[in-house]
This record gives structure tokens, sequence and C-alpha cells, in this order.
């Protein structure tokens, strides 16, 4: 009996240590908050130093990369619209995990209408407790009429 109550209470812990940790899907809503606030330390605290970020068939290779060259036009782009998750799933497997979303964006941009639906995939790891972001690819079109 002994031996069950110990194990009990270290399967309780494991358990309660695994929902302690903040989830995927926080970590990407994180992201896309930082950047549209252009909050640039926030998105290089969620973004893995070596992150690979694909869109439209270009791609960034690294955290510092997307933060100097693409960070500035994405965060000046979700100033202008609404970002809104249809459909969302997230898979866990130890200190990796996987989150698919459809979106629909709506707003204005430079002047112009927009309206997109978009899907995106994210691949994080576990480090130190946080989720960190080591691959997105993003994609967008217009809905049809």
């Amino acid at each position: 009996m002994k031996v069950l109550l110990t194990a009990f209470f270290v399967l309780s812990m494991l358990t309660s240590l695994t929902h302690a940790q903040p989830s995927p899907s926080a970590a990407l809503d994180r992201l896309h908050l930082a950047v549209t606030t252009s909050d640039r330390p926030a998105a290089a605290a969620i973004l893995a130093a070596d992150v690979q970020i694909f869109e439209s068939g270009f791609v960034e290779r690294s955290r510092d990369e997307y933060l100097a060259q693409h960070f500035a036009a994405d965060a000046g782009f979700a100033k202008g619209v609404t970002r809104k998750v249809v459909r969302r799933t997230e898979q866990v497997a130890g200190t990796m995990a996987l989150v698919m979303e459809e979106t629909e964006t709506a707003g204005r941009y430079e002047g112009k209408p927009v309206k997109l639906i978009g899907t995106e995939t994210a691949v994080l790891r576990l480090e130190g407790g946080n989720w960190q972001i080591v691959h997105i690819h993003w994609s967008s079109r217009k809905p049809k009429t």
C-alpha cells in the first residue's frame, strides 16, 4: 500500500508539473500579441534563436534575421487588421509540440481593404520550462467569392 501511495504521489506531481507549463498555443498567442504591439523583446523571448520562418516561398533562418528583416513589416500589417483564429489543434509529445491554426484576417493595410483566409503551422520546443517556437509556416489566400 505504501508503494501505491508513493507511486500515486509521484504521478500526481508529474501531472501537476506538466499542467504548470504554459501551453504551446499560449506561446503562439504571445508571439502574435508581440507582433501586433511591435514588442520586439517579447517576440525575441518566444522565438528560438534557430527558428526558421517560412512565408510565401521566403525563409528567415534565425530569430535575428526575422527581427531585423521582416518583424517591422509584420507589425505594421498586424496593427491595421484583426486576426481571428477559426480552428486550432495542438499536439504535444514530450518536449515538442505542434500547433496548427486556420484564421480569418480583415481590416486595412496601406489604405486598402484586407480580407484573408490563413493557415499557420508552428513547431515548438520546451526549454527551461517555456515553449519556444522553432518553426513557423504561414500561408494565406483571398476568400472565395
